[in-house]
């Protein structure tokens, strides 16, 4: 298998650039600074030569709304011996997961409502033309003209792949998921179709120094038409995996959420909660970390 470095110099050559720092690796690409304001993302995976023009005219539709901090722009995409690659707008701001371990306790409740303020302007973008599901799951293709039949559609999906796993790690695993489908009945059948980020935690926004929201990064198949509710349960649950966050963290974002929410709005997101739970179940060996985060919650029930 080709290294990373040999697969960036492909691109490198290819793209006619000199050099590139990297700014950060994840589980399917690695990100680096190629200067002019531009990023150069590697993918390790081997659908994108579908994914990736589709995810170009997303983000060229995304220009198009309002929005008050930075959205991605991809430039040009392409393939260079098997090594797919896109090259983006270099977005303004630091990892906001980087910058709130450094933050005072008031910086912190500050920066915690900045997060929360990226929500409410994504969530107004309306697109009622697009089925409830995953507009950019090129893979999957997995929609419904009813928000629970996806939902069920799309952990059935991923119960093909992770059941035995589960079955191995959970006692109880078939009643949980009967459950999870019963439970699907209380949810609105077709709620208003919002764009849902479907992957919002602090590792996904940018910020400023002291904690304010500048950008929303990493659109990607977990995107979502459907129930912005959705996004509080990773807005609030998935800050689960990080170390530095105290319980007064907690304590204020569970506030904050039931200030702008409501606590009528808890039942909703903790079964999403519970979906997020099913829907990592794919991952124990490529992610334990997060399989084991969704095993705790699962193992709750």
């Amino acid at each position: 298998m080709k290294s990373e470095r040999a697969k960036l110099a492909d691109v490198l050559s290819h793209l006619k650039i000199n050099d590139a720092s990297l700014l950060g690796r994840g589980m399917t690409s690695s990100l680096y600074d190629i200067g002019g304001g531009r990023v150069l993302k590697i993918h390790n995976g081997r659908q994108e030569r579908e994914y990736l023009p589709q995810l170009q005219r997303f983000t060229e539709q995304l220009q198009g709304y309002s929005l008050p901090f930075a959205v991605p722009l991809i430039y040009e995409y392409g393939t260079v011996r098997d090594v797919h690659f896109h090259v983006e707008r270099r977005l303004p701001g630091q990892d906001f997961a980087e910058v709130f371990p450094r933050l005072t306790a008031p910086e912190r409740r500050s920066a915690i409502e900045s997060f929360l303020d990226g929500l409410p302007p994504l969530h107004a973008v309306h697109l009622p033309h697009l089925p409830f599901g995953e507009p950019l799951n090129e893979a999957e293709e997995i929609t419904s003209d009813s928000w629970p039949n996806y939902l069920q559609a799309r952990i059935k999906a991923t119960l093909t792949q992770s059941y035995a796993d589960l079955q191995e790690d959970l006692a109880e695993l078939d009643r949980i998921v009967e459950r999870f489908y019963r439970e699907l009945s209380d949810l609105p059948l077709r709620p208003r179709k919002c764009l849902v980020h479907g992957d919002y935690f602090p590792g996904n926004v940018l910020c400023d120094e002291r904690g304010t929201l500048t950008a929303v990064v990493d659109f990607s198949p977990l995107t979502l038409i459907g129930d912005p509710l959705v996004d509080l349960a990773g807005a609030y649950y998935f800050w689960r995996i990080y170390d530095f966050v105290t319980e007064a963290d907690y304590e204020y974002l569970r506030a904050q959420i039931d200030a702008r929410y409501g606590h009528c709005s808890w039942k909703r997101i903790d079964l999403y909660y519970t979906f997020y739970s099913l829907r990592f179940s794919d991952c124990k060996v490529s992610d334990n970390h997060t399989y084991r985060w969704s095993l705790r919650r699962l193992r709750a029930l």
